[in-house]
């Protein structure tokens, strides 16, 4: 099993950030599986520096879906959250340390490896009001979803998270690409929506390939297309 090598920029907390440029100070990175198993832990020493912008730390780590907590114990500032890396593939992550962190909460992690061209159709995940859109027809206006989506070279990685604004509407999950004449095609994700929260996310293998992104070309737009040869793979 190849390592996913990954890149970690870390902004600065507003305690830090007041200190001397030729300052240093701690930081504590620790990843954990589900069972709750530490699999990387370091302590690096990072220089302050004369900007503001984030900090990169580097390290390597196996396929599969963890928790990452940083920490700095002289600042007390720190961050927590899900991340998913893929086998081979190289991950840029940016996380911000802050002084009174909220626990992080996914409940859907989507992954897959997708061609660089993925990065120009502009992807992200949308909800679709399940009794009003079925296969094949037109699409309305999406319903709220808290989405962030990022994308790298050959792979890409999204956060998914119901909005308490969307109320019991039943939904429908989609994944939305821009035409080259700023339209929109929408990919029906055939999974339940959202996802229980029980402490850990539900993990999603959705991979995207060229062809498929050139055979969107011919079907049409603002519609739900419901394409079987799109496959999705859950963990849980």
């Amino acid at each position: 099993m190849a390592l996913s090598h990954v890149i970690l920029h870390v902004g600065l907390c507003s305690a830090i950030a007041r200190t001397n440029p030729s300052n240093q100070f701690g930081l504590q990175v620790k990843i954990a599986d589900r069972r709750g198993i530490v699999r990387f832990s370091k302590a690096f020493r990072i220089e302050r520096g004369d900007d503001d912008g984030p900090k990169i730390v580097e390290f390597d780590v196996a396929q599969g879906t963890y928790r990452i907590d940083a920490f700095t114990p002289k600042y007390g500032c720190s961050f927590d959250d899900f991340l998913t890396f893929l086998d081979g593939h190289d991950r840029s992550i940016t996380e911000n340390l802050v002084s009174t962190p909220e626990r992080a909460e996914r409940q859907m992690l989507i992954s897959g490896s997708s061609p660089q061209s993925f990065l120009y159709v502009n992807p992200t995940f949308v909800l679709l009001n399940k009794t009003a859109t079925g296969c094949n027809k037109p699409v309305g206006d999406p319903l709220p979803l808290q989405v962030d989506v990022e994308n790298d070279q050959d792979a890409y990685y999204a956060n998914l998270n119901a909005d308490p604004s969307a109320g019991s509407t039943p939904v429908q999950l989609a994944l939305r690409l821009r035409t080259s004449t700023h339209q929109y095609h929408y990919v029906r994700v055939p999974l339940p929506f959202p996802a229980p929260w029980g402490g850990w996310p539900q993990m999603v293998h959705f991979d995207v390939t060229q062809d498929e992104i050139d055979g969107l070309a011919t079907q049409p737009v603002n519609t739900l297309l419901c394409l079987k040869l799109w496959e999705t793979k859950v963990y849980y």
